[in-house]
């Protein structure tokens, strides 16, 4: 993730799903957030939109756009510049929702520091949790850079969860036909983990959620599947 997004439309959609899916499915503990923050030197003056387009977001239906109450602390979080104070304001969210989170590693995220960015989760991880990778971009290019997590990380991550727990994984769209994306990155997924994921776009960006548990799988499908019947614009590859 990137400060300059801090509380735009994108955080909205995030935020509100997975207060959704940890409010809908008891047998997650906890919400481990993993934000691989960056920041590009065009940081400054990139949020002068920010509260348009969040009042273009609720005019169009988009992800979370019927949580109000969210929706005003997006706007609250556009006013934020500084890591700490924003990474306050998720934590106090999440507490008011009496959702337990753990922001994982606050600090810059770098590519050429990311194994030691990623040691540290292995020291104490997480079980029972639903443990959600945020990079700029998404999953792994060519030519990767701090903006991508790599498929490595995520087979590492994977492996080392347990039965109860999910992986969410932030993607944005790349220029290719999305569906045709989207079944491609799912079939890398399944090569590299064994497991099909379940996904959720609004034809912007999409997210991953893979779970080797076959029984929550189907539980996540439905949560997914209900979140979307309040959000037309929402869509899901495969069935749910």
């Amino acid at each position: 993730m990137n400060r300059k997004f801090f509380g735009d439309t994108r955080d909205l959609f995030k935020l509100d799903l997975v207060c959704n899916i940890m409010k809908n499915l008891p047998e997650l503990d906890s919400f481990t957030f993993v934000p691989m923050l960056t920041e590009d030197d065009e940081t400054k003056g990139q949020k002068k939109n920010a509260k348009k387009d969040l009042a273009q977001a609720v005019k169009n239906g988009k992800g979370g756009s019927k949580n109000m109450e969210l929706v005003l602390h997006m706007a609250r979080l556009q006013e934020i510049d500084n890591d700490l104070e924003y990474f306050r304001g998720i934590h106090s969210l999440f507490k008011k929702e009496n959702i337990m989170i753990d922001i994982f590693d606050r600090h810059k995220f770098s590519h050429a520091q990311r194994e030691h960015y990623f040691a540290s989760l292995f020291e104490k991880f997480p079980t029972k949790s639903l443990i959600f990778l945020d990079p700029d971009i998404g999953l792994e290019e060519r030519k990767p850079s701090k903006k991508h997590l790599l498929f490595y990380e995520v087979k590492k991550i994977h492996d080392r969860m347990d039965n109860h727990s999910i992986m969410m994984i932030y993607q944005h769209f790349p220029r290719k036909p999305h569906n045709e994306y989207i079944k491609f990155r799912c079939s890398q997924l399944n090569q590299l983990t064994g497991q099909d994921p379940v996904t959720i776009t609004d034809n912007e960006i999409v997210f991953f959620l893979i779970t080797k548990n076959p029984v929550l799988k189907r539980k996540i499908g439905a949560v997914l599947g209900e979140y979307m019947s309040h959000y037309p614009v929402l869509s899901a590859h495969g069935e749910l």
